[in-house]
């Protein structure tokens, strides 16, 4: 045989054998975490959905823009055609249903442009007939769609309360989407992003959320001139990762995971079943990648 024939065979199997390989990275009592195909072959690679064997993601690697790809994390990504109304973080795919981050073609009553949410259907990797969802108002902002697996339940990031907060979308019988709880209102100087369900009581969800230095505080005067504080701003942490889950009919408070937390930005975690999934990190090579990580029982 050739010789170049057989250098390129092997050099074929060996990049074969380490897409595929499970090469650990990071370890303690409570999970293993693994490279991937994406963090060995590119780099800014962020908000992963689980697509028929693999992923949907964002990714601006070789590129000044995010642009969405899917990857079966064993060859090279495809693009996702989805057109210029894409804007930023995580799909939610249900069926054929896709949603998406876009910014309002539009102005609001302040005479802005905000983000909101599209709906469209992805079929072999092309997004087509997008709509914008009626229930996103033009005067608010709506971000990172989460469905859940049944889909009957969505949740946003939105602020209409005056505050970023995790509202809960309704699917009615006429397939139309209704507001639902809130699950959560943050703290007005912290962001909330990337949402994932669960289960149908749990949601996982990345924040900056930190007690940290106060920086402002702003005062308003009562009706007996009294000064009252309105208004903390503190310094924002790094992103972190949270749960949050529904008892009793009712949403109880976050819970910061140390076990998928790390000194860095922790962008988000997705699950493919109880013990295992996709942890989006920024923890070891300088940049935003997704890991492999499996949980110890």
């Amino acid at each position: 045989m050739n010789i170049r024939i057989v250098i390129l065979l092997l050099c074929c199997f060996t990049l074969n054998l380490k897409a595929q390989e499970k090469i650990l990275i990071s370890e303690n009592d409570g999970i293993r975490i693994y490279e991937t195909y994406l963090t060995l072959n590119s780099t800014g690679n962020i908000f992963p959905t689980l697509y028929n064997e693999g992923l949907i993601y964002a990714s601006n690697h070789n590129s000044n823009d995010y642009k969405l790809f899917y990857s079966n994390l064993k060859s090279e990504p495809q693009k996702v055609k989805i057109g210029s109304k894409y804007n930023l973080g995580a799909v939610a795919i249900f069926n054929n249903e896709i949603y998406f981050t876009g910014v309002t073609k539009k102005l609001s009553t302040f005479g802005t442009n905000n983000f909101t949410i599209y709906k469209g259907k992805i079929i072999d990797f092309k997004v087509k007939e997008i709509v914008q969802l009626p229930i996103c108002s033009l005067d608010f902002s709506y971000t990172y769609p989460a469905i859940s697996k049944d889909g009957t339940k969505m949740t946003v990031v939105t602020n209409e309360k005056g505050h970023l907060h995790l509202l809960e979308l309704k699917r009615n019988e006429n397939n139309e989407w209704e507001k639902g709880e809130v699950v959560y209102i943050s703290h007005p100087e912290f962001e909330i992003i990337n949402p994932i369900y669960y289960n149908e009581n749990t949601i996982y969800f990345a924040s900056n959320i930190f007690d940290g230095k106060i920086t402002r505080v702003a005062y308003d005067k009562n009706e007996n001139g009294e000064f009252l504080v309105s208004e903390v701003e503190r310094e924002q942490g790094s992103f972190n990762i949270y749960k949050i889950e529904r008892k009793n009919g009712g949403w109880r408070l976050p819970i910061k995971l140390d076990l998928f937390n790390s000194d860095f930005d922790d962008l988000g975690v997705v699950f493919i079943n109880e013990n295992s999934g996709y942890l989006t990190s920024f923890r070891y090579s300088n940049t935003d990648n997704i890991y492999y990580f499996e949980l110890k029982n």
